[in-house]
């Protein structure tokens, strides 16, 4: 299959018409992200506009890499399944349209591009916005035995060995791939560290969690906030979306921001217990790691390197935690290495 534009546009317009949907008047190709989903804005006769989904590759195929490498077989598009079960929870999410399987096209609601991350770096911090952005994670967070069978979340678990895939990621692009050599001892000392905390992680998987919620996958539309990109959905950790959110890799919220949300989401939410703020803040640190060396893999082995920019502040943000995290002084072989690390 060809990858033109021009197939691309022929190949849009073919699955409108098989939908019965109105005539496309225009297409004009959308800024994504580095997965293997490429966006379109569809403009037709009737002055709206859809989001044409184009993937890259069989519909079993369209989540990410590490999930891939997880997860148990799908019968279906993830996006599609985990669309169907947020909805179901009234959760805001983008409308599907029409979806052409063999095509693999799916065409969504158009619900524009005023992204969470782009309003917030352009006028500031918002109580009011991530509040919202937290009562809608609320409304997803459900218990494991409460989320259908069928959901595809009930398939996967955030456990130990998927976060060892991920800080092992980050050793590896985040560390071994930009020539740096840690002593034997340092990285034993890295990689025991990495790995008790895995094990930690795992043992609080007992929710819904979105797994990409962040900034750039909340959009502001008619007054409310939406979520996408949420088919790597799985059971994980209720501090998880929140780290997410919280420590962000294109927004740098303030520590008494942070700390603000935080209580308000545990003045809201059943899930609070003790040592609630111990997991966020650990897991804030496996967050943030985990998209340095994903965003120097994206340039590597993609060629992308738009997102390089962002891996200096994620990695002072990291030191800054790990040495004031005084509840586990191992953390501070964190900082001693992210000091190894050449900047740019």
């Amino acid at each position: 299959m060809e990858n033109s534009t021009e197939s691309i546009d022929q190949r849009i317009r073919s699955v409108f018409a098989v939908a019965g949907l109105p005539r496309v008047t225009a297409i004009r190709g959308l800024a994504g992200d580095a997965s293997n989903r490429s966006y379109y804005r569809c403009m037709v006769d009737s002055d709206m506009s859809y989001i044409a989904m184009v993937n890259a590759a069989p519909d079993k195929a369209i989540v990410s890499e590490e999930i891939a490498a997880h997860a148990r077989g799908f019968e279906e598009m993830p996006f599609i399944n985990i669309q169907r079960y947020l909805a179901h929870l009234r959760v805001r999410v983008p409308a599907i349209h029409y979806n052409d399987r063999e095509a693999g096209i799916l065409i969504l609601e158009d619900l524009g591009d005023a992204l969470l991350g782009d309003i917030i770096n352009s006028s500031g911090p918002s109580d009011e916005l991530y509040q919202k952005a937290i009562d809608m994670m609320l409304q997803f967070q459900v218990r494991e035995e409460q989320v259908p069978a069928w959901c595809y979340a009930r398939l996967n678990r955030f456990n130990s060995s998927l976060y060892d895939f991920e800080f092992g990621h980050f050793v590896e692009y985040g560390i071994a791939k930009v020539g740096v050599v840690l002593p034997n001892n340092v990285l034993s000392k890295l990689q025991k560290l990495f790995h008790r905390l895995s094990v930690l992680f795992e043992r609080y998987a007992t929710v819904f969690v979105h797994r990409d919620y962040h900034s750039r996958n909340l959009l502001y539309c008619t007054g409310q906030l939406y979520t996408i990109d949420f088919q790597d959905a799985l059971i994980g950790a209720p501090q998880y979306d929140l780290a997410s959110l919280l420590r962000d890799a294109y927004v740098e919220l303030t520590d008494d921001f942070v700390d603000r949300m935080v209580e308000y989401y545990l003045s809201k939410s059943p899930h609070a217990s003790a040592g609630f703020r111990d997991v966020f803040t650990l897991l804030s640190i496996q967050r943030m790691l985990k998209a340095a060396g994903r965003f120097r893999y994206i340039k590597l082995v993609k060629g992308n390197d738009k997102f390089m920019r962002y891996i200096p502040g994620l990695l002072r943000r990291v030191k800054q935690l790990s040495l004031s995290y005084r509840s586990d002084p191992a953390l501070e072989v964190i900082a001693e290495v992210i000091d190894r690390i050449p900047a740019g």
